[in-house]
């Protein structure tokens, strides 16, 4: 892809086509250098920007990306779920996990992904030449991310303990253990 900081997008302009990423804290990412320097080796005329967009104002979000003509979103926290709620179509794996981390917009409509499992099991095997199919695996971690990682497991065939994404707690459960206590130790 060449020097990240190589800027040849044409400059912008009223036919550049415009996404971004919302979340809060928001402002350190990446994903503009990243995404703008794939749309200058594409030759594509598009623009992506970071957002800072509060809790509680995701909604807002998607109503300002469907008036100003965005192409699209990806969604950082702590919007993911908010999201999910709002958009007007979700995929069946943003459905299943109820978190959305990619907006594309289809005409006049929102529809929402989870990319996060995908994503994850494609970098494994492009960076490292493993491929998880067929194979017993562990996922650490009740996040929203390690639960799109067991559900996309689940279509290569992965085997294990947490091969269930209602199996895997959601970050700050308090789900029994054996004892019945949250942490799942006896007195």
């Amino acid at each position: 892809m060449g020097d990240l900081t190589d800027d040849r997008r044409p400059p912008i302009s009223g036919e550049t086509r415009l996404a971004a990423v919302i979340g809060a804290p928001v402002r350190h990412s990446l994903s503009p250098t990243l995404l703008n320097a794939a749309f200058a080796e594409a030759g594509l005329d598009w623009h992506f920007t970071a957002l800072e967009v509060a809790e509680g104002r995701a909604g807002e979000a998607l109503d300002a990306a469907r008036a100003l003509g965005l192409v699209g979103l990806s969604v950082t926290m702590p919007h993911k779920a908010a999201v999910s709620a709002a958009v007007d179509e979700r995929t069946e794996q943003a459905e299943v996990l109820d978190a959305v981390n990619c907006v594309v917009v289809e005409g006049d409509r929102l529809v929402g992904h989870n990319t996060d499992g995908d994503g994850f099991l494609d970098g494994l095997r492009h960076d490292t030449g493993f491929d998880p199919s067929g194979r017993s695996t562990v996922v650490l971690g009740a996040g929203g991310a390690a639960r799109a990682v067991v559900l996309a497991g689940q279509s290569w065939g992965g085997r294990g303990g947490g091969s269930q994404p209602h199996g895997v707690p959601r970050r700050g459960s308090r789900r029994p253990g054996r004892s019945g206590r949250p942490n799942g130790r006896a007195k």
